[in-house]
């Protein structure tokens, strides 16, 4: 990885099919292939699927949503979900996860101007995972959801414009 300035956070189109439907994702309880990702609530309009690029290759995923549908997390209509957000299996533990979270601010504020806070929902029992947003600047904000028959905490980051 050339660092943070090599990667790349790019709105995917239907070019990049092929791309998407070659990841390759480790199969556990929080990750979701790309592809079933941007499948799923097709009726939900306000999802963004980003693509993860270094070197024009795809190293990660996640979906971006606003609207009304997120209120459910939070009372500030001007956050925006993180969800779906995995690392190829090929490309694990490069850092790229990190990465990719400290890129998402300035991505955020190019692409959706009014946006003043990121959200995300993380399992009770991803641990891994909520050291990696931690580390990113996340704060548990001490709501929990359950969702599938799962608890889930609430994180959040701040965007300063």
């Amino acid at each position: 990885m050339d660092g943070v300035e090599g990667l790349i956070l790019l709105e995917a189109t239907v070019g990049d099919i092929q791309m998407i439907e070659n990841y390759v994702i480790e199969e556990n309880a929080y990750t979701v292939m790309p592809m079933d990702a941007m499948t799923e609530s097709l009726h939900e309009y306000e999802k963004y699927p980003i693509l993860i690029l270094d070197k024009k290759k795809m190293v990660g995923f996640f979906i971006l949503q606003t609207g009304k549908s997120i209120l459910k997390y939070t009372s500030n209509p001007h956050a925006i979900l993180l969800k779906n957000h995995s690392v190829d299996k090929r490309y694990q533990k490069k850092g790229y996860g990190k990465a990719s979270m400290e890129k998402l601010p300035e991505f955020i504020k190019r692409n959706f101007s009014s946006i003043n806070e990121i959200i995300l929902l993380i399992d009770y029992e991803n641990i891994s995972g909520q050291m990696m947003y931690l580390k990113s600047g996340f704060k548990n904000t001490g709501n929990k959801v359950k969702e599938s028959d799962e608890y889930k905490f609430v994180y959040a980051k701040h965007i300063t414009n």
